[in-house]
């Protein structure tokens, strides 16, 4: 099997996940280019083309506004993720960027698995969600795997109706991203390889279709799935890892 195909298989059923619940192509494209033997910078630009097209359209398309939640989140989140992409990209030949983005995967996982305690605590998070969007934005910009909290907080925030989370969630990475990916062209644009960027076509092509999923689904069931596949996906990383 060519590496070509194997990276076309991952992109497509990763599209399909993100075309459906607003999150997927970082969350789990990040560590599997990373197995492949991507660099951050170039993993980075190769997934997020993909994941803001999506994005761009879920949010756009979405009957749900809220501006207070959009200034908000602006506010609080995006200068973290700033200094935190700068510092990784930074120090990207230092830092193994696999070992902290297994780690985030398990203990987010198991955070989203335990979503039914988490809210429990609804009052809690309320008074601290500012600090929340900090540590979305600061996660996101280190190690590209912000998307877990940010359907944590989505959830939440949402009361669990799927087309305003959805809606939260592809905001986040819509914004994220465009910041991500413009800062990560300023500073690396001569290591990184523009030849994936057809990946673009392969995500208009198949959110469309996706969004029969999305309108028959039961969100809670697929979330729980979702996060059953990364918490075992960051335990192979980290086998690996020590092997």
């Amino acid at each position: 099997m060519s590496l070509l195909f194997i990276e076309i298989l991952i992109i497509a059923s990763l599209i399909i996940i993100q075309s459906v619940f607003g999150v997927g192509l970082l969350l789990f494209g990040t560590p599997s280019f990373l197995l492949l033997g991507y660099d951050f910078a170039n993993t980075i630009n190769i997934l997020m083309p993909v994941s803001i097209t999506i994005s761009l359209l879920q949010f756009f398309k979405s009957n749900i506004k809220d501006f207070k939640f959009i200034k908000e989140y602006n506010y609080y989140c995006l200068p973290f993720l700033i200094i935190f992409l700068i510092l990784a990209l930074q120090y990207r030949g230092i830092i193994d960027f696999k070992l902290y983005v297994a780690i985030l995967l398990i203990f987010s996982s198991i955070l989203i698995l335990n979503k039914k305690k988490i809210s429990s605590f609804k009052e809690r998070f309320f008074k601290i969600k500012k600090i929340i969007l900090v540590g979305i934005g600061s996660i996101h910009g280190f190690t590209n795997m912000g998307g877990s909290f940010l359907s944590i907080y989505s959830t939440l925030i949402s009361k669990n109706i799927k087309e305003v989370s959805r809606y939260y969630i592809s905001y986040g990475y819509l914004i994220m991203g465009s910041v991500q990916y413009l800062i990560v062209l300023i500073m690396t644009r001569e290591f990184l390889i523009f030849s994936k960027l057809y990946y673009i076509l392969l995500a208009l092509i198949i959110y469309f279709p996706s969004q029969k999923i999305f309108k028959n689904i039961n969100d809670n069931k697929f979330s729980k799935y979702i996060n059953i596949i990364a918490l075992i996906y960051g335990i192979i990383i980290i086998l690996s890892y020590f092997n």
